[in-house]
């Protein structure tokens, strides 16, 4: 096994490990905050991982989703059009349009990567919405569960793929670390603002 193989099999397993328990997370973290701006390699990297294929923006959103649920029940429950469904919640058509929702999201990040601040008033605006979900119990933390779901899905999309060799693959899966904390350092930013703005 090479150091860049075994390199990648210690960051598959890391990322595996989100899986236990959402309370078990690596410590491990990458610095970056809501000013992060992606250098032409890494915005490449992440442009041609990723795709606007329908079926795959549905399939990524739903592995998110699944993850969030799974690992955190409280999230669920944020949800009463999917908690309703109960067991066959990955089956509900509300399940689906939350996860096509959340892929559409993503999407529009990845469409601006070269010009990556055009985003941030709509990451701001997502995240200071989640402010009303407050009453229903949705709690800063949860932010976390999203970025590590979204850094797992990527994660076994990009190892999955047979186009890329494995020094790529490992620097795309560092480029979508980064900006998944993107995303959820300005989510973090517009919820925290419309918290203090409402109080």
């Amino acid at each position: 096994m090479t150091p860049r193989s075994s390199e990648l099999d210690k960051m598959a397993k890391l990322f595996a490990s989100f899986r236990t328990s959402t309370d078990t997370r690596p410590k491990h973290k990458v610095s970056i905050d809501a000013t992060w701006q992606p250098n032409d390699y890494e915005a490449n990297l992440i442009k041609k991982t990723w795709s606007e294929d329908f079926d795959d923006l549905y399939s990524l959103g739903s592995t998110i989703y699944a993850f969030i649920f799974e690992n955190n029940p409280n999230v669920k429950e944020l949800f009463p059009a999917i908690h309703k469904h109960g067991e066959d919640w990955k089956e509900s058509k509300e399940f689906g349009s939350q996860a096509l929702k959340f892929a559409q999201t993503l999407s529009s990040v990845v469409e601006n990567i070269y010009r990556i601040d055009h985003v941030k008033q709509l990451l701001f605006k997502i995240g200071a919405k989640h402010v009303a979900f407050a009453k229903r119990g949705f709690r800063p933390e949860y932010w976390d569960v999203f970025e590590e779901a979204m850094a797992l899905a990527m994660v076994e999309r990009i190892d999955a793929s047979k186009e890329w060799d494995e020094n790529q693959k490992i620097d795309a899966i560092e480029a979508w670390k980064k900006l998944a904390r993107f995303i959820i350092e300005n989510f973090k930013i517009g919820y925290s603002w419309r918290g203090h703005s409402t109080s």
